[in-house]
């Protein structure tokens, strides 16, 4: 089923198993048991409270809303393939009430309330976690707190929101993705100084360690510049996180720097 550039206040998916939305604003919660294809792309989702997306047999996600809160995911453990991508006019997170008024209540992991997305996302086996602001404090940051493990996860794409907070999505998903085999973090950076960076390198620590997957194949950094410092503190999180010199891809813009050695081991050594 096809909906584009609709209003919907009601759905409910009883033997649709592909249901795809462009530029549709949703007010009504997902619910299908026979879902295996969901597709929405633009439009949002109500900011009176937080719509709930309910597809256990979800094979197949996109979710890519132009505004709105973030919605409520349910487990989807037949998951394969996730995009998840919140554009301009989502709403900042400040707490999990969803609460358009609120600055940060009681609303957190650990009382009554429950992860939003990365828990019911975490049996992904390829995922793509992208924010159109990342230097707001973000849905998927909150979410860590509830410890997910990404145990089929494979390959994994994340934008700049996982650099915030002295790298904690970075370095969460390095330890917490034991069969991961593929990373690319897709840096578009205007400037190191919105990302809140301490001036130590205790990001780096070797705590942990041991959890990085061993099936790791290849880390690609997709930046302006590879003299950023946020590039090069990435540089120095992978080296403390074992992974080899020769498993690492610097691509600037269009030109990519394959034989990295000269590049990229002077960086960490600094």
């Amino acid at each position: 089923m096809h909906f584009e550039g609709c209003s919907l206040d009601f759905l409910s998916c009883k033997v649709l198993e592909v249901l795809e939305m462009i530029s549709c604003d949703i007010y009504a919660n997902i619910m299908s048991q026979t879902l295996r294809h969901l597709k929405i792309n633009g439009g949002g989702f109500c900011i009176d409270d937080r719509i709930r997306i309910s597809t256990p047999n979800l094979i197949g996600f996109r979710l890519a809303p132009l505004w709105g809160w973030a919605p409520l995911l349910d487990s989807m453990p037949s998951l394969v393939t996730t995009s998840v991508k919140l554009g301009e006019g989502c709403e900042e997170e400040l707490c999990y009430c969803s609460n358009p008024s609120c600055e940060g209540c009681d609303a957190q992991p650990g009382g009554t309330n429950y992860p939003v997305a990365l828990q019911s996302l975490s049996g992904a086996t390829n995922l793509k976690l992208k924010i159109y602001d990342p230097t707001r404090l973000s849905i998927f940051r909150m979410d860590l707190k509830w410890r997910p493990v990404f145990r089929k996860l494979k390959t994994l794409l994340l934008n700049e929101w996982c650099v915030g907070d002295d790298f904690t999505g970075l370095i969460y998903f390095l330890q917490h993705s034991p069969i991961l085999e593929t990373l690319k973090l897709q840096l578009d950076l205007e400037s190191s100084e919105d990302y809140h960076l301490s001036k130590t390198d205790e990001s780096c620590n070797l705590k942990e360690q041991s959890l990085l997957s061993p099936h790791l194949k290849v880390v690609k950094i997709i930046c302006c510049t590879p003299e950023d410092v946020i590039v090069r503190r990435i540089l120095k999180i992978l080296c403390a996180h074992g992974v080899p010199y020769e498993k690492i891809e610097v691509e600037v813009r269009m030109v990519q720097f394959r034989s990295i050695y000269d590049q990229i081991i002077p960086v960490i050594q600094t």
